[in-house]
């Protein structure tokens, strides 16, 4: 049986208030170091936090950032919520919309990051061209989560009707995905606690 997307949304919304204890923060912040380790220096830079939820990456994000801007994306509102009212920051724009309709424009972002929320998003092939349309010309994406394809499986494929079928593709096929975004993969590798996909438009591009 297919979930609409407004079935989704309603769910995320209705989980918005316990989101954050069923896996603190604390716990994340090992994983989230571990990926913006990856993307080099963001001071001065207009990141895009795809799949932001209640905004944890955000205080990991302006403490980088003396300058820059990001640009928080999530389609639930009371997830939204939330994350503005833990950071109040102006340099945080926030954006309740879906991930293919978002109107950013075309190169206006430096840097997407999309932090355990990939499987979320029903159309891979779609999001990869979305994240590849945003970037600048030698701009990276960073997809990655701190738990293994196969647990996550488990965790969604448990779980109510509206996340049961949020899958993670075999890394090297979401590589495949952002290769006809027409991306370069840099890096593409998961095991059994983590996964990670970085990829970069070229420059020129």
């Amino acid at each position: 049986m297919s979930v609409t997307p407004a079935e989704k949304r309603l769910f995320f919304d209705d989980l918005a208030p316990r989101w954050d204890s069923l896996k603190p923060a604390d716990a994340c912040a090992p994983g989230v170091e571990r990926g913006l380790a990856l993307v080099g220096p963001l001071d001065g830079r207009t990141v895009v936090d795809l799949g932001c939820g209640t905004g944890l990456l955000e205080g990991h994000l302006l403490d980088r950032m003396a300058g820059g801007r990001v640009v928080a994306i999530d389609f639930s509102a009371q997830m939204l919520a939330l994350a503005r009212a833990r950071h109040g920051s102006e340099r945080v724009a926030w954006l309740c919309r879906d991930v293919l309709d978002t109107e950013l424009a075309d190169a206006s972002a430096d840097v997407v990051l999309c932090f355990n929320a990939f499987p979320h998003f029903p159309d891979p092939a779609a999001t990869a061209r979305e994240a590849a349309r945003w970037l600048r010309p030698g701009g990276p994406v960073l997809v990655w989560h701190d738990i293994g394809r196969e647990r996550l499986a488990a965790i969604h494929g448990g779980g109510p009707p509206p996340i049961h079928r949020d899958l993670l593709p075999p890394v090297a096929h979401l590589a495949d995905l952002f290769r006809l975004a027409g991306l370069v993969v840099e890096r593409a590798e998961e095991d059994e606690a983590s996964y990670t996909l970085l990829a970069r438009r070229p420059p020129g591009a």
